[in-house]
């Protein structure tokens, strides 16, 4: 290798200080506390600071004929390399000091490389245009929030950052990965975790690639990043319990172990720099999924985020709100209960998240617990809305929209959770009022007859809508005592034409379900409807027993 221009570099004598520290205590404390003299050699490694190096020599004040040879002095060595000077020759073995030289030499005659400079930056736009990719929704399966977007970009600069610092730390780098002290699983998990799976999954992929490109890896710490990475996306991507965190962190852990192996079989490693390599390995992986589980909390309620666990604590129906509902609006309760069995079995059939559509179906109606006797489901014979006018009606079957979105907030329920709650009305018309009020005024707006808001925007929120709708129709047709039986035909015509009707009126519009999704919707309603709602054997009565005539 040529020097180009005349450097000075200063080396320290590769037996110094703190390596012989070190192995004095590792034999020492090694064979009855391997673990502890594992981190205590790491410790050492990193806080001691090479600054003297170990001579015998003859103490000049030695007392009678005392020879005392623990005498630490300062021996810097250094050379000069002229332009044009030779670093390795050809042809002869390179050394562990031969290699320092030449990462010293590329170092210090790459500073001011013009070539080498606009390489990176070219390689950093290239990243940058990488990550903006990554981070499309459609790639991730959701629009990102302002939050999830800082989130998304302080870690990953942190990371880049504590890449190339971690590079200079002093470890022995031929042999140690350097993926081992960057976090690649602990935001790879988190990013699985709050935000989505496939964002995870690319982000795997990106972040060693970029510790790669920017020169902070060599090709042993890329393939254990991307092993570690990889494998924290996998491990959580149908995780439903917190507890699933910690067996990820063993998963990670494994893969760690095995990837390392294969990179120190690969540079031909001594077995004795096995134990300390793989046990920082472990640790890395154990760590992530610890640490992940101890910040997961104040993460979710600050980013207000709707992670797997959360939905998962929210479905409890145990949960206060949900035994309110079920003491004031027993109707109510059963209603919400069956429309999440319906939104869930439909989400699960068009890829939907079905955790957050059965949620939306036990809080949709939260609203009506104030006045649970104005709504049918929970009246029994007598309706107050025959004392009141249609105006008045329809303004309190409005509010429970309104209401219900109220005391969501006032929970901190998930967005999208409150987004169902506002949307599963629509814009719809209260159709029985708004007629019943044309029968008595000559001027009636439809808006003052219809529900707040917007129609919903998200595949969950649309499929609780049409869960609402059907199976209050389904009750109402299928569970008086002069109804006719229902048979999977009259289902299945009744979710047709009330999916029609939400088309027709444009409240799918925005919701970006496609018709062979509301086609699959509408298989899995008809499914749970009839099994809900089939009919039964009317077993014969049974005779009363034969009575022989009494006897005097």
């Amino acid at each position: 290798m040529k020097f180009m221009r005349t450097k000075k570099i200063e080396r320290k004598s590769t037996i110094d200080l703190f390596s012989y520290v070190r192995k004095a205590f590792i034999d020492a404390g090694a064979r009855r506390y391997p673990v502890i003299a594992a981190v205590a050699a790491f410790v050492i490694s990193v806080l001691a600071v090479v600054n003297n190096t170990y001579a015998l020599r003859e103490n000049p004040n030695r007392t009678g004929g005392v020879n005392e040879q623990n005498v630490f002095t300062e021996r810097p060595l250094t050379f000069t390399l002229e332009q044009g000077g030779e670093v390795v020759r050809k042809g002869f073995l390179v050394s562990e000091e031969d290699m320092a030289s030449l990462a010293e030499v590329n170092t210090k005659s790459s500073v001011w490389d013009v070539p080498n400079m606009l390489g990176r930056v070219f390689v950093l736009i290239m990243l940058f245009i990488l990550f903006i990719f990554l981070g499309n929704p459609r790639f991730i399966g959701k629009p990102l929030s302002n939050s999830e977007l800082y989130l998304i970009i302080i870690l990953t600069a942190l990371y880049i950052i504590g890449a190339a610092f971690a590079k200079n730390l002093p470890f022995n780098t031929l042999l140690f990965p350097i993926s081992i002290v960057t976090p690649t699983a602990f935001i790879t998990m988190l990013f699985s975790v709050l935000i989505s799976a496939n964002l995870a999954a690319a982000w795997a992929l990106a972040l060693p690639l970029a510790a790669f490109l920017t020169g902070s890896f060599d090709i042993s710490a890329y393939i254990v990043a991307l092993a570690s990475g990889l494998t924290a996306s996998n491990t959580l991507r149908n995780a439903q319990w917190r507890m699933d965190l910690v067996k990820a962190g063993l998963f990670i852990a494994a893969a760690n172990c095995i990837s390392t192996i294969c990179t120190l079989l690969l540079k031909r490693a001594p077995v004795t720099d096995y134990p300390l390599i793989l046990f920082w390995t472990a640790f890395n992986g154990i760590a992530s999924g610890m640490l992940v589980m101890w910040l997961l909390p104040p993460l979710e309620q600050a980013l207000n985020a709707v992670t797997t666990f959360r939905l998962m604590e929210l479905s409890d129906l145990n949960a206060p709100i949900i035994k309110k509902l079920f003491t004031a609006a027993p109707g109510t309760y059963n209603h919400s209960v069956m429309v999440a069995r319906l939104a869930e079995a439909a989400c699960e059939e068009i890829g939907a998240n079905f955790l957050l559509a059965r949620v939306g179906g036990y809080y949709h109606d939260i609203g009506k617990i104030d006045h649970p006797e104005y709504f049918s489901e929970n009246q029994s014979g007598y309706n107050k809305h025959d004392e009141i006018p249609p105006r008045l009606s329809a303004t309190i079957l409005r509010s429970h929209v309104k209401l219900g979105v109220e005391k969501a907030r006032n929970m901190r329920l998930p967005k999208p959770v409150i987004d169902i709650i506002a949307h599963h009305h629509g814009t719809s018309l209260i159709q029985w009022f708004y007629n019943k009020a044309l029968e008595q005024e000559k001027d009636v707006s439809r808006e003052d007859f219809s529900y707040p808001g917007s129609p919903p925007r998200s595949r969950e929120s649309a499929v609780v809508m049409l869960a609402d709708v059907s199976e209050a129709t389904a009750r109402a047709h299928y569970t008086n005592a002069n109804s006719e039986k229902p048979t999977a035909t009259k289902i299945e015509k009744t979710v047709q034409e009330l999916i029609d009707m939400k088309i027709e009126h444009g409240q799918l519009s925005e919701s970006e379900l496609t018709f062979h999704d509301l086609e699959t919707i509408k298989k899995a309603f008809v499914k749970v409807l009839l099994s809900y709602y089939h009919s039964r054997i009317e077993y014969p009565k049974e005779k009363p027993p034969h009575q022989s005539p009494a006897t005097d």
